[in-house]
This record gives structure tokens, C-alpha cells and sequence, in this order.
């Protein structure tokens, strides 16, 4: 990949803090590569320690904000996705908790709770991940208490939050749980748990392989746009996914109790057999799983109750036991690693998310011990891994979380179950990876499937770093291989992505951007980590807000 001092008629000038920004670039991209994370230009460094916040946000809007099955980024918003209020599951609701990341952390007003159960005269409640299409965040259904269900809910966020008439659900009449959701740009897929049988109580003995697939490009209530495939037609332990990730190509099903890794290839039909695999990776040491994460190169499983820490070379064979490596992450830092529930890349690490352990007599199984693997590093290199105990940030009791969602320099994690009482809880925690070292990345495309189970496809983004944190843009449209022109504008009020000339994306924003002393670095980060698949040129960073016509202007110049 080149680097700065390859770049052929690059213009870079120093970056002021608090002003405005303009970076600008032509690509020569190999490869789609639509979920990995290809910074082109950036002054952008992952923090070498995290850190910590937490809030309870329980009481929010006067809701029992409490019991979250992962959360899901809309590019400005964080939703959790509401399973319960305590271990009963008659406590099943419908409360969406949602968080402003534009706003301070710990005040009230960035919090808003409300209740969707009820949504289009449904019974929605109890949704285990989600999926955003670029306008609607949609809720994967798990069950109702009584039964396993499949009323999918979806928001518009095109409209007010509050407003009843910017939700609606549709019941795809499939008794069966989803737990997580992938989306590969057009088709959400929620990943199979469990089976009800009508008239009869529900339980955990069925388990189910019936990926349901819909397509977000058709009508969201018309019974043609889902479809269903049966992976136990891989095999009867093909069943019970926990997660699932793409890799630009590939949808893969992280398998929960079995260790039958599926994947789809959404290059063939949905309902042909041939476009479906299953590999059995107990025997590179796979146990249970909990949502899986992707680095743009390897496909990290979450370990589940244990430490036996397992990634697969998406760009070797998926049957081939060589493609497979194991680490046992027991005891990193002297602290209880072993049980995670996703986790997230933030473009140098992939950290994995603290749910439960196996633990000593006596003692409780949930942790807030955080596992982190430098991907610069060997897998099997110990100095690779690293911990974190944030089990009392900020005064909080910080125990039990169910993966979450990165809005490009924080992860937030989902509440769910902390002691050994019956209720849940709403104390979402933020992991700050970036702090102070960053100002912008542009980037060709970035990581949407970033939590664990939930998904995205950003398509091309640029990020800006202030003292409110950061902030983004996205077009949530993948963009193709070949040469492109990106520019990325930050004026103080708004972040603008501009493609080959055109406005391709705006969001409000504001801020007082950073400038660190950092390097500008191009085709990959700080530190290295996610990289660009190709040639990079015409870089320019400039201390202002280019106009419209500069841009053109700019473009248009391009081929001269």
C-alpha cells in the first residue's frame, strides 16, 4: 500500500483545532470489499488503552429500560434491542432504548426510551439484535413469553423516535427465535435459535435452522419479501445460531451450541442447497459461540462460557482445518477471561464483550472482564492479548453485557443481567478507543457487522474526531471497485461525503474538532491494523470546508 511520502501530488497542511476540514482523495480500489474496514486517508490512531464510562440509563422517559440483546448504530443513534426486565420471561417488553452520541454521555437529555410493544396491534416485545438498512433499524423477533415469534419490528429514522406512526411490524408467521441478524446490503438474515410448537409451552428442546431472509428492497409487510432456508439440510447440528457476520461475500451463522459453522454465498440462489456450506470447527477447537466479529480478514468467533478463542482466514478454504486458528485466552492479565457475548474492531484490536464465565463454586458467573487481541501481532503471541476489569466504572456495579454498537471511536454495551437477583438492568457502558488520538478518516468503506449481532453496511465514510466525540457520515451504499474520487467535508455544522462530484451524504454535526500531534497516514491507521486494497492518490487535507464547486472543480481536474 503506498504511503504519505509516496502519494504523487499530495497538498496535506496542518489541521486546526476547531476549525473546518476538507480531505480529498482518488482511489484505485482492487476489490469491493464492502465489510472491511480500507481507511484511505487519516489522522487516526486506536487508543493503546480503552476507556471506560457507564450510565444507567434504567429509569429512562419513565420505562423500565432494563435487558438488552445487543444494540445496533444508525450513524448517530445507539438502539437497544429490549428482551426483558428480569429473568422471568413473563417480563418480556418492547422499551427501545436509544442513546445520542453527539451528546454528553453522562447527561439525561442524550437518553430516550420508548415503548414499542403494541406497534401496528401486535404484540411486540422481545427482539435479540437488529439490522440498519440505511433508514430502518429492524428488530430481529425472538419470543413472547409463551411462544417463540416473528413479529419483525421497524423503525423509520426518518421519523420522530416518539411518533407511533415511524414504527410498524409485520408477523412472517415463523414460530421460530431469531438471535442476531446479518445484512448484506439487501437482505436482512435472522439467525435461527429455537422452535415453538403451537398449543404446546416453549422451551429449548427444538432447535431450529430455519434462516428467515428478508428483503429490504421490497414491501416490508407483503409476505413475498421473506423467505426461508432449512441449513439442516447440511446436517441435523447445523441448528442454533447465535450471530451472524458478512464478509462482503459470505453471510456466516455462528453456531451456539454445536460448533457447525454455516455460511451462505449471496452470490447464489437463497434457496439452493449449493450456495450453502457447513464446517464442523469443534475440531479446531470451537465451542460455544456468541455473535462472531470481522477485521476485514479474519473472522473472530465470540467464546461463550469459556476462553478456547477460535478466527477462520476468510480468504482460505472454509472446509479446510488449516484456515482455522485457536488461542486458549484463559486468564489474560491475571484476570477471568473466558465467556463473551460479540464484541467489536476498531480497526487496530477486536475486543471482545464480558457476559458470563464458568465459574468457581460460590462465586457469580457474570463479569465485566474485557479480552482484546492486537490483530498487528500473531494470534498464538500472549503479549497479543490483553485485559481490562471495568466491572465498577463510574461508582456502577458493571457486570453482564450482550454485546453492543460502535459508532467508530466507542463501543456501547448492551445491559442485560448483572448478579444473582432476578432483575435486569440498564447500565449501558461505553468503551472509548480513540480518546484525544484521532481528528478524520476517510475511508472507501467500513465495518458495519461492528458489535457482534447486529449489522450494516456503511458503504464509504468519514469520520471527524471533536471535543464531543466522534462524529460521522456514511453513504450505506457499498461502492465498487475501480477509481473514485472522495472527499470528505466538515464545516462545524455538518459532515459532507462527496463521490466522483456528487453529494453522496450529509448528516448535522457539530463540534470543536482535535488536532493531535498524529502523522497523516494513508491506505491504513495509526499503528497499523485495517488497511486499503489498492493504490491511493491526489491526497489533500486542507484546514477548511470546500465548497460545492471546489469539489466539482476538484473532480473535474482529476483526469487532467
Amino acid at each position: 500500500m503506498p504511503r504519505q511520502s509516496e502519494i504523487q501530488s499530495a497538498s496535506i497542511q496542518q489541521i486546526r483545532a476547531g476549525g473546518a476540514i476538507t480531505v480529498a482523495a482518488t482511489v484505485h480500489a482492487t476489490a469491493a470489499r464492502c465489510e472491511a474496514m480500507q481507511p484511505v486517508v487519516s489522522q487516526w490512531q486506536p487508543l493503546a488503552t480503552p476507556h471506560f464510562a457507564a450510565y444507567d440509563a434504567t429509569t429512562t422517559d419513565g420505562l423500565t429500560c432494563a435487558g438488552y440483546y445487543g444494540a445496533v448504530f444508525d450513524g448517530r443513534h445507539v438502539y437497544g434491542c429490549p428482551i426483558r426486565s428480569h429473568r422471568e420471561r413473563d417480563s418480556v417488553h418492547g422499551h427501545v432504548l436509544r442513546c445520542d452520541t453527539h451528546g454528553d454521555f453522562h447527561d439525561p437529555s442524550t437518553w430516550d426510551a420508548f415503548d414499542a410493544g403494541g406497534t401496528d396491534g401486535l404484540n411486540t416485545v422481545c427482539y435479540y439484535g437488529a439490522a440498519f438498512d440505511g433508514r430502518h433499524v429492524i428488530f430481529a423477533p425472538r419470543d413472547d413469553s409463551h411462544g417463540y415469534h416473528s413479529r419483525v419490528l421497524r423503525y423509520d429514522t426518518q421519523g420522530p423516535f416518539k411518533d407511533a406512526d415511524a414504527w410498524s411490524a409485520f408477523d412472517a408467521d415463523l414460530p421460530h427465535s431469531a438471535q442476531g441478524a446479518a445484512y448484506d446490503g439487501q437482505h436482512v438474515y435472522f439467525c435461527p435459535g429455537y422452535e415453538s410448537v403451537p398449543g404446546e409451552p416453549m422451551t429449548e428442546g427444538l432447535l431450529s435452522g430455519k434462516v428467515m431472509r428478508m428483503d429490504t428492497s421490497a414491501e416490508f409487510k407483503d409476505a413475498a419479501s421473506y423467505q426461508v432456508f432449512d441449513t439442516t439440510v447440511l446436517g441435523a447440528e447445523a441448528v442454533c445460531f447465535d450471530g451472524g457476520a458478512f464478509d462482503g461475500r459470505f453471510v456466516y451463522f455462528v453456531p451456539l451450541i454445536h460448533g457447525v459453522v454455516v455460511r451462505y454465498d449471496t452470490q447464489g440462489p437463497f434457496d439452493d442447497v449449493a450456495s450453502w456450506e457447513a464446517f464442523d470447527a469443534r475440531t479446531v477447537g470451537l465451542g460455544m459461540n456468541v455473535g462472531a466479529v470481522f477485521d476485514g480478514h479474519w473472522l473472530y468467533f465470540c467464546a461463550y462460557g469459556h476462553a478456547s478463542m477460535v478466527r477462520y482466514d476468510t480468504r482460505k478454504p472454509f472446509t479446510d482445518p488449516s484456515s482455522w486458528a485457536q488461542y486458549d485466552a484463559a486468564h489474560t492479565g491475571g484476570l477471568d477471561t473466558g465467556g463473551f457475548d460479540g464484541g467489536f474492531f476498531d480497526g487496530r484490536y477486536v475486543t471482545f464483550c464480558p457476559w458470563t464465565r464458568t465459574p468457581p463454586p460460590g462465586e457469580a458467573g457474570y463479569h465485566c472482564n474485557y479480552l482484546r487481541y492486537d490483530t498487528t501481532r500473531s494470534f498464538d503471541d500472549a503479549a497479543a492479548w490483553s485485559a481490562y476489569d471495568a466491572s465498577a466504572t463510574d461508582g456502577l456495579e458493571s457486570l453482564g453485557y450482550n454485546a453492543g454498537a460502535f459508532d467508530g471511536g466507542s463501543f456501547y454495551a448492551a445491559p442485560l443481567y448483572a448478579s444473582d437477583g432476578e432483575a435486569f438492568h440498564g447500565r449501558m457502558m461505553r468503551v472509548d478507543t480513540l480518546g484525544g488520538d484521532g481528528a478524520f478518516s476517510l475511508r472507501f468503506c467500513d465495518y458495519g457487522h461492528n458489535g457482534g449481532l447486529c449489522a450494516a453496511v456503511p458503504g464509504p465514510s468519514f469520520l471527524v474526531n471533536t471535543k464531543g466525540g466522534v462524529r460521522s457520515v456514511a453513504t450505506h451504499q457499498p461502492l465498487g471497485a475501480g477509481v473514485h474520487y472522495l472527499v470528505g467535508v466538515y464545516d462545524g455544522a455538518s459532515l459532507q461525503l462527496w463521490i466522483d462530484g456528487r453529494l453522496a451524504a450529509k448528516r448535522e454535526a457539530r463540534g470543536d474538532l482535535l488536532a493531535p500531534d498524529l502523522p497523516v497516514t494513508t491506505g491504513y491507521l495509526g499503528g497499523g491494523g485495517a488497511s486499503f486494497d489498492g493504490q491511493i492518490d491526489a491526497v489533500a487535507v486542507a484546514p477548511e470546508a470546500w465548497t460545492a464547486e471546489q469539489i466539482r472543480q476538484s473532480f473535474e481536474g482529476q483526469g487532467d
